[in-house]
């Protein structure tokens, strides 16, 4: 059997077996036992289960035992704290998924319609018809909220990568270009030194020295600009991480 199908029928099946616990008169008495062994569930589940998503499902489900074995023992459809029903269902939807509250919906109403099918009034009614109405709302809310998290998530996938261009491009300006630039510039210096004498002998045409003497300029400009470059870069870095 397939261990999403498994996984898939626990919460329904959780939610049963809470509804008949309340049911039952001698199990009843020991709701107190329940909601103990439920806690110390939760917390070997903190403990034992290193996965996320398996830690995720059994908190949920120890949450949804908890809150209703409260509302079966308080009154159930007719629960003061049947409200909380509506919050329950948006935290399986975000928790879990939003096929997952639909079954929680479906299983709790059938449930009370069962046990109030012969004597429904009109109380019963607007809270069932709530659970039918928060259903939809809640699926709409955890899409919303998965949607939302995934673009940050890409935002922050974005950012890094800007970050890591901007390190190997800082990196590549220091390490390679301004070295690389300043050895050129001093040859380039060396040489139009050598070839401008103070008497001109007439042994090198002056174009080539006026040519010489424009690819230093350039140079030096190009140089010059490697550092401002490389103060933008740090600048533009700097206001991300803010």
């Amino acid at each position: 059997m397939p261990a999403k199908f498994i996984k898939s029928t626990i919460l329904p099946f959780t939610i049963v077996a809470i509804f008949a616990w309340t049911l039952s008169f001698n199990l009843n008495q020991y709701n107190l036992q329940l909601t103990g062994a439920l806690i110390l569930l939760y917390f070997a589940s903190k403990i034992f289960f290193r996965s996320l998503t398996s830690s995720f499902f059994v908190t949920t489900i120890v949450l949804v035992s908890i809150i209703l074995l409260l509302i079966f023992t308080s009154g159930g459809i007719l629960s003061p704290i049947f409200f909380i029903l509506d919050f329950l269902l948006i935290a399986i939807a975000l928790l879990l998924s939003p096929s997952q509250a639909i079954v929680t919906a479906l299983t709790l109403i059938c449930l009370f319609l069962w046990q109030n099918y012969q004597d429904l009034s009109s109380s019963m009614i607007i809270n069932l018809i709530s659970l039918i109405l928060i259903t939809p709302l809640a699926i709409v809310l955890s899409k919303s909220y998965l949607k939302n998290l995934e673009s940050q998530g890409k935002i922050s996938i974005l950012k890094e990568a800007i970050k890591d261009e901007q390190i190997d491009n800082l990196l590549w300006i220091s390490t390679t270009a301004k070295p690389s630039l300043s050895t050129i510039i001093n040859s380039i210096t060396d040489i139009v030194m050598y070839l401008n004498p103070k008497e001109d002998t007439g042994l090198f045409p002056n174009q080539l020295l006026e040519k010489l003497k424009t690819t230093q300029k350039d140079l030096i400009s190009l140089y010059t600009s490697t550092g401002t470059l490389e103060k933008s870069i740090k600048e533009s870095s700097d206001k991300m991480e803010l």
